[in-house]
């Protein structure tokens, strides 16, 4: 008996597993193994079926010698909404006159079936999905033209990515050859909110390569994926094929049962005073701003939820989330900005439109494209390395858990230049929450570097109402804006023993606008740590040198 006979036959289980942080956060995880021994699991359309060849349990799609044939399988639908998963599967063809036929795609979305044409599709999705313009289908384009063969990536019928590829290595002349496993690609789909869609291949006798990374999200964006299903479709066309499916494994994140009351409006799992305040504060109809306080969701804050808020007083039941929950990679694509970044939304986001933005620049050293695999650079120093390590808000602060933070990656090498950093703050302000009057702006080394160089050249229409450059050089814009410089609140800190970026930087433009009479200097401070060398930020982002920043920053409001 093949080891494939050692395989679990199909399994579909959903589970919640305590995740590994302090807090006890949980991670609710769905997965589907599915090795078509029969009786397989799901729905099998048309000309799909199980099939058993020579020992190997196979997915048969379609079927060579069937031209305008095809075949569709679909999985039972993962209970509850599907926040990111993996599906690894192995595939190959099998043409007795040689060369591939049409293909295949690898399905997710509602895959509900009705009408009979329903389920048709291909290698360009799903007859469904171009119906209802949703669900992802990952396209094995096996037609033999020159660059038609290929992957793609398809919303609904709207393609987003597309890879020439040959898929030469795993068609077959023979039905045997075609079913054997170490004859077979390996085929790899992941996706995230976040990051989109990643497809790899792995051909006999290769490594896997990623044939596309973080696509599609701005397409996903706004979606609910709630008990949708996995599955494939293949057809015949002109040139038809067979199409065999094997050892489909798939690992998916949900969103776990929220334990918490709707009582506890800002989700810090405590009913007390901050909730009640938001009842009282949101009294009446809901208007456009957000309607959290309305618990009973009937459009008006009301003494029905007031009493829902008195009724649940205490402790709520559930764990704080800490703040790497709430920390999230937005890579290059998968918003509308320009750069890739990190954003940190504060507890209870969604209860206020008016949260103070804070935007950190980052050091030459954590240079990337924005891509996944590249933003993780930033998560080395600065605010986001604080907020990694669930060390945010910082005790030490008054300021507790008051910011929006996005973390922009610089993708030009060398310093942050003016223009991206407008055209970032522009942006962000508006798509948060944010309090436009409350926009603030800060950065390390090369980060402090682009925060002087924004100031020396947006000049008076600079966004923020105060800005923390650490070990940064802001000669260039002392010598060009002068005591206008000064009506910025700018509180530099920099370490008289940095060999990297001199201590003059920051010297020279602050003691410049303190001296200024006219027009005089709004707030300018200047911290110089003794014998510090150019890491002078980790002290002074985690307050251990005593300088509340993230306080002194709320102090300060612009006027638009």
């Amino acid at each position: 008996m093949r080891l494939i006979r050692e395989f679990v036959v199909s399994l579909l289980v959903l589970m919640c597993a305590v995740s590994a942080h302090a807090q006890g956060g949980a991670t609710c995880t769905a997965g589907i193994n599915e090795y078509f021994v029969t009786p397989a699991s799901g729905t099998f359309y048309s000309r799909a079926q199980a099939v058993n060849i020579n020992g190997f349990t196979r997915l048969r799609l379609v079927q060579d010698a069937f031209p305008s044939t095809w075949g569709t399988w679909r999985s039972a639908p993962i209970a509850g909404k599907v926040k990111e998963f993996t599906a690894s599967f192995r595939f190959s063809l099998r043409n007795s006159a040689g060369g591939a036929g049409d293909g295949f795609s690898f399905l997710w979305g509602d895959l509900s079936n009705a009408s009979g044409t329903r389920m048709s599709g291909g290698e360009w999705g799903l007859e469904g999905f171009n119906t209802d313009q949703a669900g992802l289908s990952v396209g094995f384009v096996t037609y033999t033209g020159a660059g038609a063969n290929g992957v793609n990536g398809k919303w609904g019928g709207n393609q987003f990515a597309f890879v020439p590829y040959s898929f030469a290595p795993v068609t077959w002349l023979t039905t045997t050859q075609a079913v054997d496993r170490i004859r077979m690609a390996t085929a790899t789909v992941s996706w995230t909110r976040s990051t989109g869609t990643r497809v790899t291949l792995a051909v006999p006798g290769s490594v896997a390569s990623t044939i596309y990374l973080d696509k599609g999200a701005q397409e996903m964006a706004n979606i609910d994926p709630t008990g949708w299903s996995f599955g494939f479709a293949g057809r015949n066309g002109a040139i038809d094929q067979d199409v065999y499916i094997g050892e489909v494994v798939i690992s998916a994140v949900i969103e776990c049962p929220d334990p918490r009351s709707p009582a506890d409006i800002n989700r810090d799992c405590l009913v007390n005073a901050e909730d009640l305040s938001a009842v009282l504060g949101s009294w009446g109809p809901c208007g456009a701003a957000p309607c959290s306080a309305d618990i009973d969701h009937d459009g008006l804050v009301a003494g029905s939820d007031l009493a829902t808020v008195l009724g649940a007083w205490g402790n709520a039941g559930c764990v704080p989330a800490v703040s790497s929950d709430r920390l999230t990679m937005r890579p290059v694509g998968t918003t509308t900005a320009q750069q890739g970044f990190w954003e940190y939304l504060p507890a209870g986001y969604e209860t206020r439109n008016d949260w103070p933005l804070l935007v950190c620049l980052h050091g030459v050293g954590e240079d990337g494209n924005g891509t996944s695999a590249e933003l993780t650079r930033l998560t080395s120093n600065g605010v986001p390395a604080i907020i990694k390590a669930n060390n945010w808000p910082v005790a030490a602060s008054t300021a507790g858990d008051a910011f929006v933070v996005l973390a922009p990656q610089n993708a030009r090498g060398g310093c942050h230049i003016p223009s991206d950093v407008d055209a970032f703050l522009q942006w962000a302000a508006a798509h948060y929450h944010v309090d436009q009057s409350r926009i603030y702006l800060t950065g390390l080394s090369c980060g402090a570097i682009g925060t002087w160089e924004y100031l020396r050249t947006v000049g008076s229409n600079a966004l923020p109402a105060a800005v923390v450059p650490i070990c940064g050089d802001g000669t260039a814009a002392w010598n060009q804006r002068g005591c206008l410089l000064g009506l910025m609140p700018i509180w530099a800190f920099h370490g008289d023993a940095d060999a990297t970026i001199p201590v003059q930087g920051s010297i020279v433009p602050l003691t410049g606008v303190q001296g200024c009479k006219s027009p005089r200097a709004v707030d300018a401070r200047l911290t110089i740590y003794p014998g510090v060398g150019h890491d002078s930020w980790t002290q002074t982002y985690n307050l251990s040198a005593g300088h509340d920043i993230y306080a002194w920053l709320l102090t300060h409001t612009r006027t638009p």
